[in-house]
């Protein structure tokens, strides 16, 4: 049986899919809701894990850290989603830090950029290439992708951590990496939560697709 894909999943669904790059410490999986595709986590190897076309249908990328290990991907999803052909700017959110990330690795692949758009003509031309910057960042607690029925809540920690909460059709997943609490502390609701040590029933990284909504299943 082949394993399952982001094109697998309905429109009405709303699924966490596994992330090969994934590990404990550097956390990354890819939700599906509601039409939308959102990647959580930045680990190294993203390029090996995803697909281009995958990398490309992105709506938005969510950091929960600006540490090495949960940043170095964040480059290979940058120029393979464009290449790939991504024909928006990608919007990327994150803890307090994330504007200058973004904007640093916008300003050092500038030549590149330019060379491939001459070169191979990207479908979504030469400002697909850019990253752009969601709200929240530096609050503490804020909505920062909303699509009226996809909502991603950030919990973010003053060490530069962030964790999120992830609501489709009544149902939230709770995401958390490695050294943080408070998506999950603060989290008020009955909740699927990933996060790290021996009191975690679901312990990063997630090892199989899993459905919290499942087609007619789905609220407006």
């Amino acid at each position: 049986m082949s394993a399952i894909g982001p094109d697998d999943i309905r429109s009405a669904d709303y699924a966490l899919l596994p992330c090969a790059a994934s590990t404990a410490t550097a956390p990354c999986l890819l939700v599906v809701a509601g039409g939308k595709r959102v990647l959580f986590g930045t680990p190294p190897g993203l390029r090996a894990a995803m697909d281009g076309p995958v990398l490309a249908s992105l709506d938005a990328v969510l950091l929960f850290s600006l540490q090495g290990a949960n940043l170095e991907g964040l480059d290979e999803v940058r120029n393979a989603g464009w290449t790939a052909g991504r024909e928006t700017p990608l919007a990327v959110g994150g803890p307090s830090g994330t504007r200058d990330v973004v904007a640093a690795l916008n300003k050092a692949f500038e030549l590149s950029d330019a060379e491939i758009f001459v070169k191979d003509s990207p479908k979504g031309g030469f400002g697909a290439a850019l990253l752009g910057v969601l709200p929240g960042e530096g609050d503490a607690k804020t909505e920062v992708f909303n699509t009226g029925d996809l909502v991603v809540t950030k919990i973010e920690s003053a060490d530069g951590q962030a964790g999120y909460w992830v609501d489709y059709g009544g149902q939230r997943a709770v995401l958390q990496p490695c050294g943080m609490t408070l998506a999950v502390k603060f989290n008020q609701q009955e909740a699927f939560a990933l996060s790290c040590g021996a009191d975690s029933p679901n312990a990063w990284p997630l090892g199989k697709v899993h459905y919290l909504v499942e087609g007619a299943s789905a609220e407006p």
